[in-house]
């Protein structure tokens, strides 16, 4: 996400885009807006039908998918041209971990001096290994993907153009129109697989294919953005009149707007195109984007999450206003813009401290590490090749 900062200048001389960081904003704003609703309990399916309420439904889960895949998207936008090694991903993985550790902990001790008692084993090893107990699902997903990236680049450039865009063509079938169907049990999201499927799809269009243009980019927004406002009119007007179960609801209106859906494919694909060509610099954008990634890690800190940001801000507090769309507007952006301040705060923390050498401490763990595997490679060689000669 948007805290994967390291790919996003190639070099640091170079300026950055203020366009695809603008996008990193707008994707994590889109996230947050899709948390408001989503944890909010509310039953918003019990709702009359209204352009109120399919707003809200449509944050329920296309808009947070949108953002979900901006992020994927704008990563591997600096990753997939690059040469990419085991040591290159250890070393993101590593700076990543810090910022993980940081909100971790942080919500760790907000929790126990708000209540001691619900601070158990469980709580303690979310807090020390986020990345493997899966605290936040991006970011363990995202880890993953950088560990396979260096060996899936050179098998995806090994096969060619052609057994590309057939694996291509293969994917978006099973993945892609067989899963548009209600209830079909081939899903992919909030897991490696759907971000090694994007990875795919992406690189085959960035290596062999014309870039496309804004008007084709426009398009795909528009196709992908009605028929997911179609497909949720539809169902609402189905249910309302059959009276069907908002699980049941819920289950129908999955295939055309979850984690890596057509549809949300195509909207978010089309944004990225015409945000990477949008050139300008703004100090302000840059500076905001660095904290992209921090606005989705306090927002889902299970603390941050249920204790405090959602139990104070409801969606049933929101919704009986006839300007309920406005208020949760100025909400959502209200969240943003304080857990990039907070984010600021540990910034400058990192700034005074672990930043001040920044991946020395990789370093010297990883040439001693490797050190010992080499050494115990040698050994083992030396070891197995007098066998021989002791048989003989």
């Amino acid at each position: 996400m948007g805290g994967l900062r390291e790919e996003v200048t190639i070099n640091k001389k170079a300026p950055r885009q203020s366009g695809i960081e603008l996008l990193r904003i707008i994707a994590v704003t889109l996230i947050t807006a899709h948390h408001l609703v989503v944890h909010s309990g509310y039953p918003l399916f019990n709702e009359p039908i209204s352009v109120r309420r399919l707003f809200f439904q449509m944050c329920l889960s296309s808009f947070g998918k949108i953002g979900i895949t901006l992020f994927l998207l704008i990563s591997l936008w600096f990753l997939v041209d690059r040469e990419q090694t085991v040591k290159k991903s250890c070393r993101r993985i590593w700076l990543l971990e810090r910022e993980l550790l940081f909100w971790s902990f942080v919500g760790l001790a907000m929790q126990y001096v708000d209540n001691p008692k619900s601070v158990d084993a469980d709580v303690w090893l979310d807090a020390i290994f986020p990345i493997t107990r899966n605290e936040w699902w991006y970011a363990t997903s995202y880890v993953i993907l950088l560990l396979l990236l260096p060996f899936l680049l050179v098998g995806l450039r090994k096969m060619g153009r052609q057994i590309h865009k057939k694996f291509c063509i293969v994917l978006l079938g099973l993945w892609g129109i067989l899963n548009l169907v209600p209830g079909a049990s081939l899903d992919i999201y909030i897991n490696v697989i759907g971000f090694v499927y994007v990875t795919i799809l992406f690189t085959y269009y960035k290596w062999y294919m014309a870039p496309i243009s804004n008007k084709c980019a426009i398009l795909l927004m528009v196709v992908g953005g009605l028929i997911i406002f179609g497909w949720n009119l539809l169902l609402s007007v189905v249910w309302r009149i059959w009276n069907m179960n908002p699980d049941r609801i819920l289950n129908y209106i999955n295939p055309v707007q979850k984690e890596w859906a057509l549809p949300i494919l195509a909207i978010s694909f089309g944004v990225f195109v015409l945000f990477t060509r949008l050139h300008f610099s703004s100090r302000i954008v840059n500076r905001c984007a660095q904290s992209a990634f921090a606005v989705y890690l306090i927002t889902e800190q299970h603390y941050f999450r249920d204790e405090i940001l959602w139990r104070y801000i409801t969606l049933g507090g929101i919704y009986r206003s006839r300007y309920a769309i406005g208020i949760a507007l100025v909400v959502v952006i209200g969240i943003v813009a304080a857990a990039i301040m907070l984010d600021f705060v540990r910034q400058f923390l990192f700034w005074r401290t672990v930043d001040r050498h920044k991946g020395r401490l990789f370093e010297w763990v990883w040439d001693r590490a490797w050190r010992i595997v080499g050494e115990g490679s040698a050994r083992k060689v030396t070891h197995f090749g007098s066998w021989p000669s002791m048989e003989r």
